[in-house]
């Protein structure tokens, strides 16, 4: 059996190295799909804080008088040490929603810490079938690593008691340990499974995700990604738990699964038969 040299260090870059598929080392391989882990996560976490802070704001109909943690100013809210700005009340729509976290930083739901702001477009009440939420950036960073690109998701209806959303995402992730960057463009559908035993709540919800995404890893390298199991996200938990995912760089492929549903930080990386277990980013 091939003797799997997940350490060795592959210098590959797109357009500029041409290389074979048989020269692409299992490091490589599994350094992509560490990448691809940590956009997912990181690009699934922005949508739960938006989405709490959005749909919290909602239920009050903009009017509600204050109460503990929420603190009306004008048309702005202030939740979680959070800036709410909204540019318009009442039943008119599309309406523009601007989260401030903030340059010292507020820890999210998931414990990661955002700084900056999310600009949310709202074309209806997303209780509506084919609502749809658009999230650009402006200075925005989780754990530091800073978020660029744009989202767009899609009320698809609810089916069987459950609520489904089409995310159609186009990331940049610059890291910030060493500054460079991560592309991702995925098209995904997003399942609410469970409200976590709070109807009003949100932030608590756990989803299944199920879907496909190409991209650049860190290394400059062109990547395919396939879910092949759907990928669970368990409330507040700040990665995937279980769920099964396939990169592809050229011709060969890392197998990426994260487990049986336990609440850690592992995955386990597996490249021609050989399983690795791998550390998760944030």
């Amino acid at each position: 059996m091939k003797n799997l040299k997940f350490w060795a260090i592959l210098a590959i870059s797109v357009g500029l190295v041409s290389c074979n598929s048989d020269n692409l080392s299992d490091a490589s391989l599994t350094a992509t799909a560490q990448d691809e882990a940590q956009v997912s996560a990181i690009s699934d976490d922005v949508l739960n804080n938006a989405d709490t802070y959005v749909n919290t704001v909602f239920a009050t109909n903009f009017t509600a008088p204050a109460t503990e943690g929420m603190q009306k100013v004008g048309f702005n809210r202030n939740i979680d040490g959070v800036i709410i700005t909204v540019d318009k009340t009442g039943t008119e729509f599309p309406k523009t929603f601007t989260l401030d976290f903030g340059t010292t930083g507020i820890k999210g739901k998931r414990d990661n810490v955002l700084k900056g702001k999310i600009i949310v477009v709202v074309s209806n009440r997303m209780d509506i079938s084919g609502s749809s939420r658009t999230y650009t950036f402006v200075d925005f960073t989780v754990n530091g690593n800073a978020v660029k690109g744009s989202k767009v998701v899609t009320y698809n209806g609810e089916n069987a008691a459950k609520k489904s959303w089409t995310v159609v995402v186009s990331d940049t992730i610059v890291k910030a340990d060493d500054g460079k960057m991560i592309i991702s463009n995925s098209t995904r559908i997003r399942t609410r499974t469970s409200d976590g035993g709070t109807p009003n709540v949100y932030f608590d919800d756990s989803y299944s995700i199920e879907g496909s995404a190409s991209g650049i890893n860190a290394k400059g390298v062109a990547y395919t990604m396939a879910i092949t199991k759907p990928l669970i996200i368990d409330g507040v938990w700040p990665v995937f738990v279980e769920g099964t995912m396939v990169i592809t760089t050229e011709k060969r492929s890392v197998v990426f699964d994260y487990g049986d549903g336990t609440r850690d930080l592992k995955a386990t990386a597996t490249v021609d038969g050989v399983s690795k277990t791998i550390s998760l980013r944030k």
